[in-house]
């Protein structure tokens, strides 16, 4: 029998480029305003959200659902393009979807002074179909294919602005070091199938040979330079800090992160030791939190400084993970997947209302914040509740996955234990001393009452649409301060899904 996971995987695919290509042409030859296109892509994500909670109703209700499921789907049913059943993919589905959701509302008031709309709603939403496809393929050359995907548009979204000089250096910078690394992973792939003699993720299995285990550690170092690993992170600034802010909280909250969640599940699948590779995420996770941290106290503009936050919250990331490999710890993976939810919606917040800044009061530098006048207190307050999630301040989410993480190294007596807490203890103390003066100049302007110095000016007025996702964010910031067990029992089939990967 068809398994219907894949088959709906299969149908938001199909949905989504549909979609993209509806929009492209109906914005070249009907003229579909900005508002059609960011309402029509919100529509289409959030029903394909949708589709995760009621795929077995779905399923069921389509009649044609096993012919229409041979679209991606080899003849014999071990050749699957997708995995049959997958809580972790699907748990970074829906997150990709959702924030893609979020932002598309953001972009109707964002973009609506911007050209070339008719390129970017349709780059946006085949970008999400390839983080989509990517974390389902259970097919090398399917995962490399759809990471290129994804990356091709991730390129063209960063420089979107090419009258920007700075924007079209960093989408260059992040097409030439993500080429490096696109090629890196394809000479692995190769060295795999020569030795294996299959590109199918399940069949593949290292046997200890040089050979087999070099292509393996090409596929794990490509993707390391994708996911922004230290020291192949170097593009991650520039990009995530010059791209519109709209595809900033995008890349930052989600696509990294599903590089690294493929990353981590590609090596398990074909064989990689879980001790080496969580002992190699371990190195590279401290890595991160030490370089993003140290390089963000020195930061002037907010992006940037969100973009080096972005690499140390990799860190923290990776080490969960690192801990879970190394322990079999579920308690650990559950901590990472808890993290990776808590990051897509603080830095997806703070992101949204960085560029609410810069859209209204032309600000992108930290000091500036202290001098605007007659500005809304929601702005204030949302990017306030963003930064103290993410300076781990209880009990806020970024404290409370940072906390279970810690608990799960000593319940699971790793014995790194000291180590590890002291690095998550000097990581958080670095990030704080360049959250403080963003803190302070928040708070400033907060006890100000939005800096209302001149009383003949009229407070500036935040348009719905960029309201309505801010809201979204802040109330589920809220959620996982009010609710962190329940967010975090939900990721429990994930990281179970993640450990059974173990070969």
């Amino acid at each position: 029998m068809v398994n219907n996971l894949s088959f709906i995987v299969e149908l938001i695919l199909a949905v989504i480029f549909a979609t993209a290509i509806l929009l492209f042409m109906g914005s070249r030859f009907f003229r579909f305003s900005n508002r059609t296109m960011a309402l029509v892509s919100a529509a289409v994500l959030l029903l394909s959200a949708a589709g995760w909670l009621f795929h077995d109703q779905i399923y069921d209700s389509l009649p044609a659902a096993t012919a229409v499921h041979t679209l991606f789907t080899r003849k014999t049913t071990t050749a699957n393009v997708f995995f049959p059943a997958d809580s972790s993919a699907k748990l970074m589905s829906v997150l990709a979807l959702v924030t893609g959701f979020v932002v598309s509302i953001y972009n109707t008031k964002y973009l609506s002074k911007e050209q070339r709309q008719h390129a970017f709603y349709p780059l946006m939403l085949i970008m999400l179909a390839g983080i989509i496809g990517m974390v389902w393929a259970a097919d090398l050359l399917v995962v490399y294919l759809f990471s290129e995907l994804m990356n091709i548009c991730a390129y063209a979204l960063v420089a979107f602005r090419r009258k920007s000089n700075a924007a079209i250096e960093a989408g260059f910078k992040y097409l030439m070091m993500s080429s490096a690394a696109s090629v890196v992973v394809l000479a692995g792939i190769s060295i795999l199938f020569y030795t294996e003699g299959t590109v199918l993720i399940r069949d593949i299995t290292i046997s200890g040979d040089i050979l087999s285990s070099l292509g393996a550690l090409l596929i794990l170092g490509g993707f390391s330079l994708k996911s922004a690993i230290v020291p192949l992170h170097t593009w991650l600034p520039d990009a995530h800090g010059k791209a519109p802010s709209s595809i900033s909280a995008l890349l930052s909250g989600v696509l990294v992160q599903s590089v690294f969640y493929v990353m981590v599940r590609t090596s398990l699948l074909i064989g990689l030791s879980p001790i080496l590779l969580g002992n190699l995420i371990l190195i590279f996770s401290v890595m991160n939190i030490i370089v993003g941290n140290l390089m963000g106290i020195i930061q002037k503009n907010l992006k940037r400084m969100l973009g080096y936050s972005t690499i140390a919250q990799m860190g923290y990331i990776a080490l969960c993970f690192a801990i879970g490999l190394r322990n079999g710890s579920v308690l650990a993976l559950q901590s990472g997947f808890f993290i990776i939810i808590a990051h897509a919606v603080t830095k997806g917040l703070a992101f949204l209302e960085a560029g609410t800044f810069y859209l209204y009061e032309g600000l992108n530098d930290i000091k500036e914040i202290r001098s605007l006048k007659n500005h809304p207190l929601f702005t204030i307050i949302a990017l306030t509740l963003a930064v103290m999630s993410l300076s781990a301040i209880p009990p806020f989410p970024g404290f409370t996955g940072k906390w279970t993480a810690l608990t799960s190294v000593f319940a699971a007596n790793d014995p790194l234990a000291p180590w590890i807490t002291i690095i998550f203890l000097l990581g958080s103390l670095i990030a704080f001393g360049y959250y403080l003066p963003l803190l302070v100049n928040l708070s400033s302007l907060f006890m100000r009452g939005g800096n209302k110095t001149d009383g003949n000016a009229e407070e500036k007025k935040i348009s719905f649409w960029m309201k309505l996702p801010a809201i979204m964010l802040a109330l589920s910031v809220v959620l996982l301060i009010i609710t962190p067990q329940f967010i975090l029992n939900s990721t429990l089939g994930a990281a179970e899904f993640m450990l059974e990967m173990i070969k």
